[in-house]
């Protein structure tokens, strides 16, 4: 039967004020989107406001871009929809069977404190569909909340980008917040594998993905629970 899975993309484009760009990260979009088409799923794009979603530079460059990313941007419908995605306040959550929140270091300025997508992701996961996030993307949980007020992610196993990674790539010192401390201050029990190394944790209808190397087997784990 075929789905409707929201991927949620950021729409911030510069990397602070460094001078530099940021964006989506492709490989955290394109594998999990080649994935969930070939099963004959229907696949929309949200940005905060419904902005234009712009890809990373750097993950369009060796040794970042993938098979998977190839193939993407040789799709002109997806990317199609990084020009003119839906503003995620104007998406009914009963429209949708999952939602997926793809990484890049844009989102930790426009997804943090989004308090549509963290509506939509409390109401999915309330209705026991499958809220999945990668990277980076996994602070667009940050608003998201449980049935009692409480954050989504407290007492809930998850990961995301490290400190670690954040460190060696020197991330750390250009991004406005750090995901696995801004996670864990609201009650996450993180995991983490070995800096760049895939790591999928699945926490009832919650699946998160540590890094760009998770995005296989995180469309792997979203694809059994949509059946």
């Amino acid at each position: 039967m075929t789905k409707t899975i929201l991927f949620v993309l950021t729409g911030q484009a510069e990397l602070g004020d460094t001078g530099a760009k940021t964006g989506v990260w492709l490989e955290e979009l394109a594998t999990p989107y080649r994935a969930l088409d070939k099963a004959g799923h229907e696949i929309l794009f949200g940005t905060p406001g419904g902005v234009l979603a712009p890809l990373d530079p750097a993950s369009l460059e060796e040794p970042w871009l993938l098979p998977a990313g190839h193939w993407l941007l040789g799709q002109p419908a997806a990317m199609a929809k990084l020009e003119a995605p839906l503003d995620l306040a104007t998406i009914d959550p009963a429209r949708i069977d999952a939602i997926f929140l793809v990484g890049g270091t844009g989102t930790l300025w426009d997804f943090p404190a989004c308090h549509p997508l963290g509506a939509l992701a409390t109401a999915l996961h309330a209705q026991g569909k499958p809220v999945a996030a990668i990277c980076h993307g996994v602070v667009g949980l940050m608003t998201a909340t449980a049935a009692d007020g409480s954050p989504l992610v407290a007492g809930k196993a998850i990961t995301c980008f490290s400190n670690a990674e954040e460190a060696m790539l020197e991330y750390d010192k250009l991004v406005p917040l750090l995901a696995e401390t801004a996670l864990a201050a609201q009650g996450a029990d993180y995991r983490c594998a070995a800096p760049f190394e895939p790591l999928v944790v699945e926490d009832g209808g919650l699946i998160t993905g540590q890094n760009p190397a998770s995005a296989e087997p995180l469309a792997a784990a979203l694809l059994r629970r949509l059946g």
